[in-house]
């Protein structure tokens, strides 16, 4: 009987772990997609930005690799980290994205975050170096997003921008996006497919306040 049982939580193990992989391979695909749309939609540009998904019920996060398009990435390129930013698998040999630090600060802070999206749209990015949050210019866009705040902004990759992170997160807890002064938006989903679709709406919304600053009324 001990061992009947003893061989059951083996096959019980091999059973979770087979579905681990296969669900930390379907994050793969699913965020080298992600990556690739935000890139052709206009997101970022050149080798920047950087995109996460926390794999769920875990304490590990898939992140985009540095130096690498995100318009290039394909799923064997992704790594997987653990939240203290240890690289658990590096299938390609590349570097994690400079930006790990403040994605897994996001991940520590927001339980409720399942992906995190830090792109460069151009009419974001603009608004973000007026020190004061997004002019949320539609009912869409404050309906869902209540309040756009922004951060300030320290150089790429640097403990400065980490704790600017760690700051907006704690201040704004419920926010879903932070303008980050000089150096694009945050856009924080439940998945990647929602972190996408937010950092859409928030270029989009962007734009059309631009536009509305600038018409010319009679």
């Amino acid at each position: 009987m001990a061992i009947f049982l003893h061989v059951e939580v083996k096959e019980g193990n091999k059973k979770t772990m087979s579905q681990e992989s296969e669900m930390i391979s379907r994050l793969r695909k699913e965020l080298s997609d992600y990556s690739k749309r935000s890139f052709h939609r206009g997101h970022v540009h050149g080798t920047g930005g950087n995109i996460s998904v926390r794999i769920p019920n875990t304490d590990r996060v898939l992140i985009t690799p540095s130096g690498v398009s995100l318009g290039d990435v394909e799923p064997e390129a992704n790594l997987l980290v653990n939240l203290q930013g240890t690289i658990l698998e590096n299938p390609q040999g590349l570097i994690p994205s400079k930006e790990t630090g403040f994605h897994l600060v996001v991940y520590q802070l927001r339980p409720d975050v399942g992906a995190v999206s830090h792109v460069h749209p151009p009419y974001a990015t603009a608004y973000s170096n007026k020190e004061r949050p997004l002019p949320l210019a539609t009912v869409q866009s404050r309906v869902i997003f209540k309040e756009v705040p922004w951060i300030d902004c320290a150089l790429p990759g640097s403990k400065d921008l980490c704790d600017f992170v760690e700051g907006g997160i704690k201040k704004y807890p419920a926010a879903r996006a932070l303008l980050m002064k000089e150096h694009g938006i945050l856009a924080l989903g439940n998945d990647l497919k929602a972190a996408f679709y937010l950092a859409d709406l928030l270029e989009g919304t962007a734009k059309i306040a631009f536009i509305a600053e600038n018409i010319h009324t009679p």
